[in-house]
C-alpha cells in the first residue's frame, strides 16, 4: 500500500509521530517501512524529523529528555536504519522539544541548538531542507534560535 501511495513522488518527508501511542509500529518500524517503499520506488532523497539526540542515547538523561525516553529508543532505531542501511539520500532533522506557540522564523542549529522548538519554526525548516543539496547525508541539530 506504501508502495503504490509514494509512486512517482521525488522525495520523501517522514513526520508521522504516535505521540506516544504507538511507538513501535509508527515511529520506529513505521519509519522503515516507509524507507523500504521509497527503495522499492527508486526514491532516493528522505528527509526524516526525528528527535533532539536520538542517536547519542547517553545524552537522553540530560534535563527535559526524561520524559521521551522511549520515544528515543524508537527514533534511535528507525534514524540508525536510515543512515547505517537504507543507502537512502538522507537528511535527519533532529528537533528540541516542540511547542504550539507562533515561530520566529530562526532557528539555531547544531552546537547551537537548545532546548525548544515551535512547530512552526520546524516545519519552515524541514521545507527548506530541500533546496540545499549541502543537507544531504546530514544529521541537522535545531531549536528555536537567532
Amino acid at each position: 500500500t506504501l508502495s503504490k501511495i509514494v509512486k512517482g513522488v521525488d522525495v520523501i518527508y517522514f513526520v508521522a509521530g504516535s505521540r506516544g501511542r504507538d511507538l513501535l509500529q509508527t515511529d520506529a518500524f513505521g519509519a522503515v517501512k516507509v524507507m523500504l517503499a521509497a527503495k522499492s520506488n527508486h526514491i532516493n532523497r528522505f528527509i526524516m524529523l526525528s528527535s533532539a539526540f536520538s542517536l547519542e542515547p547517553e545524552q537522553w538523561k540530560n534535563k527535559g529528555m526524561e520524559n521521551l525516553l522511549d520515544y528515543n529508543i524508537a527514533k534511535f532505531f528507525a534514524d540508525n536504519y536510515l543512515v547505517n542501511q537504507s543507502n537512502l539520500d538522507y537528511t535527519i532533522l533532529q528537533a528540541a522539544a516542540l511547542i504550539d506557540e507562533e515561530g520566529s522564523h530562526k532557528i539555531s542549529i547544531n552546537e547551537n541548538s537548545g532546548v525548544k522548538n515551535t512547530i512552526q519554526n520546524v516545519a519552515e525548516t524541514l521545507a527548506a531542507i530541500i533546496k540545499f543539496e549541502n543537507t544531504n547525508q546530514k544529521i541537522i541539530k535545531m531549536s528555536d534560535g537567532e
